[in-house]
């Protein structure tokens, strides 16, 4: 993303849709950029590149699940 962080992106997407499920999907971030986003941007998960299709289905359906 250009002029931005993912875990700046999911912080401000939090403020605007608090309610949304939020997962963040990321090859780059270390554990510290994570850990920082996670309250503020209120993160369902984190899931490291490469993931499974098992491990992306699952943390989908969990999401959707606190929908409800």
């Amino acid at each position: 993303m250009r002029g931005k962080k993912g875990d700046e992106f999911l912080i401000d997407v939090n403020k605007h849709y608090p309610s949304m499920v939020k997962i963040m999907l990321t090859g780059q971030a270390d554990n510290d950029a994570v850990e920082r986003a996670k309250k503020p941007a209120n993160i369902h998960c984190c899931l490291r590149k490469p993931w499974n299709d098992e491990e992306l289905v699952e943390t989908i359906k969990s999401g959707l699940e606190k929908l409800v």
